[in-house]
């Protein structure tokens, strides 16, 4: 079963002013660091096992040039200002993951090889695989990452820089909310995607639960999420 990595919330702000004005809990986010190769950079916030990532353009050039689908969407919803618009689901086999997906009829992006240099300038890696899908106002398929470390060495690691304190181990991302023009329809398709029975609008993961509700809005996205202790 996938697990909910993080959640994207596309922003206008640089990750300084993302630190120093948002607040979940009484805790901050941290900075993240940049994507060279994308022109973006982002501030995150963990939860217990996952987390809240602000992305932002930092040069619009090299981002304009990108081919990266989640670059591409950014692009395309910031002009309609701030706002939730993704997330990403964890594996530890992205290659038999997109190997299952293509048997089942699926466009792929194929493994996208990733990293971020670091605000301290270290270097995180991993791997990205995206479902093809037109960037348009209907609901984008979530994405998937394979980390380079484990979970455990990830954290372990965020630990000892700061980025990950006692206090956010606390929270969990309990359910992630979708506004939707057709719920039935939706659920279909995600669920099909994921392997995953519905119950009533949702979709249950290892680590949270999927929401749909039918909503009428300029564009179909992931609308918000609830943090809850414990």
């Amino acid at each position: 079963m996938f697990e909910l990595d993080h959640v994207v919330y596309f922003t206008t702000k640089n990750p300084q002013q993302v630190v120093e004005q948002e607040k979940i809990e009484g805790l901050h986010p941290v900075e993240g660091g940049q994507h060279l190769d994308w022109g973006t950079y982002n501030a995150l916030f963990y939860t217990k096992n996952s987390y809240i990532e602000w992305l932002a353009v930092e040069h619009e050039n090299i981002a304009e040039q990108s081919t990266q689908p989640l670059v591409k969407q950014l692009l395309y919803d910031i002009v309609d200002g701030e706002g939730f618009a993704s997330l990403c689901l964890r594996s530890n086999d992205l290659e038999k993951k997109n190997r299952y997906f293509q048997k089942m009829g699926y466009r792929t992006s194929g493994i996208i090889p990733a990293e971020r240099r670091t605000s301290n300038g270290g270097l995180r890696k991993w791997k990205m695989l995206f479902i093809d899908h037109k960037i348009d106002h209907t609901l984008p398929y979530p994405f998937f990452i394979q980390w380079e470390q484990t979970d455990e060495e990830r954290y372990s690691s965020l630990r000892e820089d700061g980025t990950v304190k006692p206090e956010n181990e606390e929270l969990t991302i309990k359910r992630c909310i979708f506004h939707v023009k057709n719920v039935e329809e939706k659920l279909i398709h995600w669920s099909r995607l994921l392997s995953l029975s519905t119950k009533g609008n949702t979709l249950k993961l290892g680590n949270t639960v999927f929401v749909f509700e039918e909503k009428h809005d300029s564009k179909e996205r992931l609308h918000t999420i609830e943090i809850t202790k414990g």
